[in-house]
C-alpha cells in the first residue's frame, strides 16, 4: 500500500504552554512519558539539540519483551520555543512503518487562556492500515503526559 494518511491527535492540558512545550523537547522529561502503556523509552537513549536542524534520537522498548525495541531518528525542520517543532524522522523496529519513507511529526502548543495549552499532533504519511493504531498510541501517550505533568503539579 502507498503511506497517503495523515493522524491528527489532539489534547488540552490544563498546563501553561511553556510547561507542556518542555515536557516534549526535555530529554529527561521526555524520557518519563512517551510511549504508550506497556512501552517505556529506554534511558539514557534521547537526545535533543533543540534548535532549528538539531538532532534528536530515542529508543522505546516493549516491556514484555525487550527484544522489542523501536528507534526514532529525527531532524528539527521547525523549532520555535514554545509554540511549535517540526520534526523528519527515521523510524526503523516498527513492522507498520517503512524505514526508508521518512515521517514528519509536527507538535503546535496553542495557548487556550492564560494556564492552559491545546496540543496538536500531525504525524504522516503512514500506510491506511496502520494509521488508525497509531493514532490510538498517540492518544494514549498524550494520557501518559497527562499523568506526568499532573504528578509533577500534585494533582
Amino acid at each position: 500500500m502507498t503511506a497517503n494518511v495523515i493522524v491528527v491527535v489532539e489534547r488540552k492540558f490544563n498546563y501553561p504552554r511553556p510547561r507542556v512545550f518542555r515536557a516534549w523537547t526535555a530529554p529527561e522529561e521526555m524520557a518519563q512519558w512517551r510511549g504508550s502503556p506497556g512501552w517505556h523509552v529506554e534511558t539514557g537513549t534521547v537526545s535533543s539539540e533543540l534548535k532549528l536542524g538539531g538532532r534528536h534520537h530515542h529508543v522505546k522498548v516493549l516491556g514484555a519483551d525487550p527484544n522489542v525495541r523501536v528507534t526514532t531518528d529525527a531532524v528539527f525542520t521547525e523549532f520555535f520555543d514554545p509554540d511549535v517543532f517540526v520534526a523528519k524522522q527515521r523510524i526503523t523496529g516498527d513492522d507498520g512503518i517503512d524505514p526508508n519513507v521518512p515521517l514528519e511529526l509536527r507538535v503546535e502548543f496553542s495557548p487556550q487562556g492564560p494556564d492552559a495549552t491545546l496540543v496538536r499532533i500531525i504525524q504522516g504519511p503512514y500506510d491506511p492500515e496502520v494509521a488508525q493504531y497509531h493514532a490510538e498510541g498517540w492518544e494514549k501517550e498524550l494520557g501518559r503526559l497527562e499523568e506526568f505533568l499532573g504528578k509533577e503539579a500534585g494533582r
